[in-house]
């Protein structure tokens, strides 16, 4: 059964951009609404979900108490996030209740559909009313589009009536959408390669599995087709979780035992990572409790993955390091704390502003050792400083030849391991796309290459799950580079492969997933 709408033509998305939201005329609630700013400007302008979200926070709610504030962003998190984790899903529920196909929709109209629709399905504190008016509200003041306000109003509220919900309260999401595939058992930890790929689904069976999963139909049949179907859909599964939080006792600040005992004083149950000592995951407890913890630099907030990626290049007191991408600095700082901080450590970013942010994060971590730079990496033929904007030193990198004792390239990358703290990446990321990061991976690496001391360490590190980005661009790399081997750190665990490259895999190791090669340079013939 179709919603009864206003004529389609009056609701197809314009030619010209869609109108900046207009001052409220009526009362909204002020998470949906930063939600709903956010997830516009996500659609309209494929900016990052984190950033986007905390500019509409300040801007609509830039006063209040502590609690409040803190619920508006917990509300807001919730439906952004959730809502660009189920998008493919939900925008599968749109299509079959209206009959439109949602990516022709105003995107202020879709935006509407697809939050107002989350919170019925998934959330359950909300009374519907509230969640089909703010929709509504929303929509009034932002979309250029003709009769609007009255399709998102006649479709949600169509979608309650056709499974008889009561509009004052929100029903248990199994009413509304089937439940979320659970993920099957995860299945051993095989380390070989997969021997052929398995047949190729029917079409209509990957899109059906794929709004279901909630992912790019093509994504799902690449990873089924290098991984297997029972992997793909394990992985799929588990980026529809929330991500958990993990944190790092920053010893360069305060003793990580007094700072635990702080932190679980304010609320916090943490609960210690295996073969991290300064990591730990936060069970239940409110960051914002610890906020001061945070700000004095005591505390970190930085997934498990990207914490054992830093500890496995193994720096120790005294040596010189490169951090070739270094921002924001949290593994910059990891790296000074291994150290002590003692030696020296040169971190480079391409972006002046994030350097200069990195800079002052540096500082804050109390890291004493480390010079930042403003570089292309992958030309590397200059190095400006970050300190001075206005008269900056240029430095050939010729100067750093066989100098560093230990280099990480954390490259960018896909970001196919982090779909659950950034699941918007899934919605734009392409096949081409993928080539253009390995090639810039490539680059790095070669250049990396050039600045590593004999016997120093190069750990090349990518937030992928593509072996495009990884063990290809590694494979490639050694066979043009005879004078590196593979050296896999002593405490990789089940993370080594059967190459001697390393893995993480969010729906195996619960951590953001990740690629690395740990290679060493060999020594110069004596």
């Amino acid at each position: 059964m179709s919603v009864s709408i206003p004529a389609p033509e009056s609701l197809d998305a314009p030619a010209a951009t869609t109108a900046a939201p207009a001052e409220p005329t009526r009362e909204v609630s002020r998470a949906r609404r930063a939600a709903f700013l956010t997830l516009l400007r996500v659609e309209l302008d494929d900016a990052w979900a984190s950033e986007a979200l905390e500019a509409a926070l300040a801007r609509v709610a830039p006063s209040g108490s502590t609690e409040q504030l803190d619920a508006d962003r917990r509300l807001a998190t919730e439906i952004v996030l959730g809502t660009l984790r189920w998008r493919g899903k939900l925008d599968a529920e749109i299509r079959k209740q209206t009959g439109r196909e949602v990516a022709g929709l105003d995107p202020a109209v879709k935006t509407s559909l697809r939050m107002g629709l989350y919170q019925i399905a998934f959330l359950t504190r909300a009374p519907a009313f509230a969640v089909v008016h703010d929709a509504v509200e929303l929509v009034k003041q932002s979309s250029a589009t003709t009769h609007a306000a009255g399709f998102v109003n006649a479709a949600l509220r169509e979608m309650l009536r056709q499974r008889g919900l009561d509009e004052g309260k929100l029903a248990p999401a199994r009413r509304i959408l089937r439940k979320p595939v659970p993920p099957p058992a995860p299945a051993k930890r095989a380390r070989r390669k997969v021997s052929a790929p398995p047949p190729r689904p029917a079409a209509a069976t990957i899109v059906d599995r794929a709004a279901e999963l909630s992912h790019p139909a093509w994504l799902l049949s690449h990873w089924a087709r290098s991984l297997g179907e029972t992997r793909a859909t394990c992985i799929a599964s588990a980026n529809n979780l929330p991500a958990p939080t993990f944190l790092w006792l920053n010893p360069l600040r305060h003793d990580p035992q007094t700072t635990r005992a702080a932190l679980e004083a304010a609320g916090l149950a943490l609960q210690p990572v295996a073969g991290l000592e300064q990591a730990y995951e936060v069970l239940e407890g409110s960051l914002s409790a610890v906020s001061a913890l945070i700000a004095s630099g005591a505390v970190y907030v930085q997934d498990a993955g990207s914490q054992r990626v830093a500890r496995w290049l193994g720096a120790e007191p005294g040596q010189r390091v490169l951090d070739m991408c270094a921002a924001p600095g949290g593994k910059t700082a990891q790296i000074a704390a291994m150290m002590r901080n003692e030696g020296a450590i040169t971190a480079l970013e391409l972006h002046a502003q994030r350097a200069a942010a990195m800079q002052q994060n540096l500082a804050r971590l109390g890291v004493r050792i480390a010079k930042c730079y403003v570089t292309d990496a992958t030309s590397a033929t200059l190095v400006s400083t970050a300190n001075h904007r206005q008269s900056r030193k240029k430095l050939p990198f010729s100067l750093f030849p066989d100098s560093f004792d230990a280099v990480l390239l954390d490259a960018p990358c896909s970001g196919t391991g982090t779909l659950r703290r950034h699941p918007e990446i899934k919605w734009r990321l392409t096949l081409r796309k993928l080539a253009e990061f390995a090639g810039i991976q490539a680059k790095l690496l070669w250049n990396a290459a050039r600045v590593v001391k004999p016997g120093g360490a190069l750990l090349y590190a990518v937030c992928s799950l593509e072996a495009r980005e990884g063990e290809e661009v590694a494979r490639a790399f050694l066979r043009h580079h005879r004078h590196f081997e593979i050296a896999p750190p002593p405490d990789a665990g089940d993370a080594l492969t059967c190459e001697g490259f390393l893995r993480l895999w969010p729906d195996q190791d619960g951590t953001d997933g990740f690629f690395a090669a740990r290679l060493r340079r060999r020594p110069s013939p004596s």
